[in-house]
């Protein structure tokens, strides 16, 4: 599923990092590593360069800002290679920037609306819009803005909070991490080329790496000032993030918990130079964020589908599914068990979204690790349209399996590849079916004159 609007998300809300939107913290401050924590803590930083752009904040307030500046290089073992840029805004400002940068994204949200309502992640009178709007607001205590180069945090007369002192140290890792590594443009590219589920395991990288770091600094801290900041976290108002559908916030979720999972296991092997390693040479899937074991070396299978005509539709966008993208719908409707064997088999895949404005086509060509992988996913995507969506009862073909009700659906499998079909046009099932065999048949055919000529 296309995750431009959640993985865009993530990186501007604050619940993520802090308690993996389940109402408690899900993150420790025991030692990550064989490491030892810094001990510095603001209190005992001496500072003597104030940071630009906070020159309306008190001098202490200042003099915070700037300490918190050092010991992130210090928690990250980076310097600044130029003082990081702060702005300071207002809070009413600072949502209204939050929403500015929602818009855009927001003018593709149809597409994504008909195709969640389609397979039943959404109910019909949820207003995604909204709630997208509302998660945006609720939640952000500050964020980097990579395109911009700042830091955009909300004025403060009195200080920060244990929150938000650790909420700034991770925004300015993203600050320092940036400069250094320059992860922002590349981050952007993936989005404007569509290359979603690449994205969200490049973002998982970013947001581990400053997870990681935000917790080294709590390491650091007295018992007294830990104790605050889980009190402060514990406090958090998450009813919209709570009210919002379990995939969305799992998504939310995902760069954040994951991310730290994979960035602490190279941490631990190698340190934070394991870490700049990863940035140079990214995690190419979220199958190598979700099984770090699998990366480097399990790379996508590359699959190609040339996109279908359909008439009256427009081709919204073709990306890569990929293991978070079955995980997340799975653990919605069916149990974790069923949910890990189906989408851990994952080898790669391609989708297509058409759209006509009202109504959607979904048509997703998998390849599994093996025969059985395909067998195991095309098992609970049987259950999957059965329990969530509005569809009939089956009926199977030699060719596969068709689901006709209010919306339609399809179900092949070869080997270890697999055809999934939906629309909420159900008399457009058959000719969209025909389309895919044939496009998926051309791409078998590629692949068996590659082997033979040895390509």
């Amino acid at each position: 599923m296309r995750n431009r609007l959640i993985a865009a998300a993530a990186a501007l809300l604050l619940v993520a990092a802090c308690d993996g939107g389940t109402g408690t913290t899900t993150t420790t401050v025991a030692p990550t590593s064989g490491t030892p924590a810094p001990t510095t803590t603001v209190a005992e930083t001496t500072t003597t360069t104030l940071l630009a752009g906070t020159e309306e904040l008190p001098e202490e307030v200042r003099a915070e800002l700037a300490e918190l500046a050092e010991i992130t290089e210090e928690v990250r073992g980076l310097e600044f290679l130029e003082p990081p840029n702060v702005v300071v805004v207002s809070t009413d400002e600072l949502a209204q920037r939050v929403r500015d940068q929602l818009a855009e994204d927001l003018e593709e949200l149809p597409a994504d609306e008909a195709l969640y309502r389609l397979l039943g992640l959404v109910d019909d009178d949820l207003d995604l819009e909204q709630l997208y709007t509302d998660l945006y607001s609720e939640q952000v205590a500050g964020y980097y803005d990579g395109d911009a180069g700042e830091l955009v945090v909300p004025r403060d007369e009195d200080g920060f909070t244990a929150l938000q002192r650790a909420t700034l140290v991770h925004e300015l890792t993203h600050a320092l991490t940036d400069q250094h590594y320059r992860f922002n443009d590349r981050y952007k590219a993936l989005l404007d080329e569509d290359r979603y589920d690449e994205a969200s395991a490049f973002l998982a990288l970013i947001e581990g790496d400053a997870t990681l770091a935000e917790l080294i600094y709590l390491q650091g801290l007295t018992t007294e000032e830990q104790a605050a900041f889980f009190q402060e976290s514990f406090g958090i108002d998450q009813q919209v993030f709570q009210s919002a559908p379990r995939f969305i916030r799992d998504a939310l979720v995902f760069p954040y918990d994951s991310g730290f999972l994979f960035v602490d296991r190279l941490y631990r092997t190698g340190g934070f130079g394991a870490v700049a390693e990863a940035y140079e040479s990214p995690p190419t899937s979220t199958e190598q964020i979700i099984d770090p074991d699998d990366y480097p070396a399990d790379a996508p299978i590359e699959v190609v589908m040339e996109p279908l005509a359909i008439e009256g539709y427009e081709l919204a966008y073709q990306s890569t599914w990929g293991e978070l993208s079955f995980a997340l719908m799975f653990d919605q409707v069916l149990d974790t068990d069923t949910s890990d064997v189906a989408a851990g088999g994952w080898g790669g895949d391609t989708y297509q979204v058409h759209f006509d404005g009202e109504d959607v086509v979904l048509v997703l060509y998998y390849r599994g690790d093996a025969a059985t992988d395909a067998e195991e996913l095309r098992q609970a995507l049987h259950q999957y349209v059965t329990a969530a969506m509005d569809v009939g009862d089956p009926q199977e073909t030699e060719e596969g399996i068709a689901f006709r009700g209010d919306d339609a659906a399809w179900i092949s499998a070869d080997g270890a590849n697999l055809l999934f079909v939906a629309t909420s046009d159900p008399d457009l099932l058959d000719s969209v079916v025909a389309r895919a065999m044939e496009a998926v048949a051309a791409d078998d055919a590629t692949d068996t004159t590659a082997e033979t000529t040895g390509g």
